[in-house]
């Protein structure tokens, strides 16, 4: 018999908002963003087994997984060497502006560094985060936070109040390169105050979270996905006070007014035959 495993928790995230400010030399474009963590979340185990990482995640099974990634940067940054078994339990869906991916990598780092008595220091398990994605690192400490860069530098903002959350995601993903690609073509580019957000969130005020809720992706992602703008709409009609596409889509995100009427607008976007719905909340 096997050591047992260890497991954890991989919370999604939302961007409350998100601004392209410029595309970097290496291709990349540099962002601004207001990311949060929510309930929604994978359940990731790790433990050591066998001579050879092992990922099982379903379809997502295999070294294309971000958290096979993780595991094999961290034996090499760790020094370490034998088999790790990767278990993932998805319900972040895939493709959706959730970091599902990313989610599921910080929480193996995370475990592997528990699993081994923490041979890597805060400071380097969020520099191979860093290696692994744009929204490792993020994943990795949760929250409520300030990024810039490419996503990677996290500068903590003032807790998030509860806010109650449908999510909603159409059956096609986008793909974040696409996203991006489609940005370029656009050309429609924004700024973030932080100050502004950093009122709203010290004063705890969903109303001014909701008129700061921003994203420069959603109209590219709504050139490859139109019915990104229809779902908006019917959050908005259901009486969502505000709604948001995350991050590079494709999933859309409510704010509800209370945890009963999240529960009540699911129950209704179900009835009109939506599959892909969820009610979540800021953590």
């Amino acid at each position: 018999m096997g050591e047992s495993f260890l497991t954890m928790f991989a919370n999604a995230k939302i961007n409350l908002a998100l601004a392209i400010t410029g595309v970097r030399e290496d291709g990349f474009h540099d962002l601004q963003s207001v990311m949060q963590s929510i309930e929604l979340h994978d359940i990731v185990k790790v433990r050591r087994y066998g001579e050879k990482i092992v990922c099982r995640c379903g379809r997502l099974s295999g070294s294309g997984n971000l958290a096979y990634k993780a595991a094999m940067e961290f034996l090499e940054q760790a020094k370490l060497s034998g088999g790790i078994e990767i278990e993932i339990e998805k319900h972040i869906p895939i493709q959706a502006g959730l970091a599902g991916g990313s989610a599921d990598a910080a929480a193996t780092l995370c475990l592997l560094n528990r699993l081994y008595d923490e041979p890597l220091s805060t400071d380097e398990l969020l520099k191979l985060a860093g290696i692994c994605g744009a929204d490792v690192a993020f994943c990795l400490q949760g929250g409520t936070m300030w990024a810039t860069g490419r996503g990677e530098r996290l500068e903590p903002l003032p807790k998030a109040p509860r806010i109650d959350l449908v999510l909603i995601k159409p059956d096609s993903g986008v793909n974040t390169g696409e996203a991006y690609r489609q940005f370029d073509l656009l050309g429609q580019s924004g700024q973030l105050s932080k100050m502004d957000w950093e009122k709203a969130l010290e004063e705890k005020s969903v109303h001014r979270i909701r008129e700061l809720l921003y994203n420069d992706l959603e109209p590219a992602s709504i050139q490859l996905v139109p019915i990104i703008q229809e779902y908006k709409k019917i959050l908005v009609d259901l009486g969502c006070s505000g709604a948001l596409m995350s991050g590079s889509g494709s999933s859309v995100f409510g704010i509800a007014q209370g945890e009963n009427h999240a529960r009540q607008v699911a129950s209704e976007l179900r009835k009109r035959g939506f599959k892909h719905v969820w009610v979540t909340n800021t953590i």
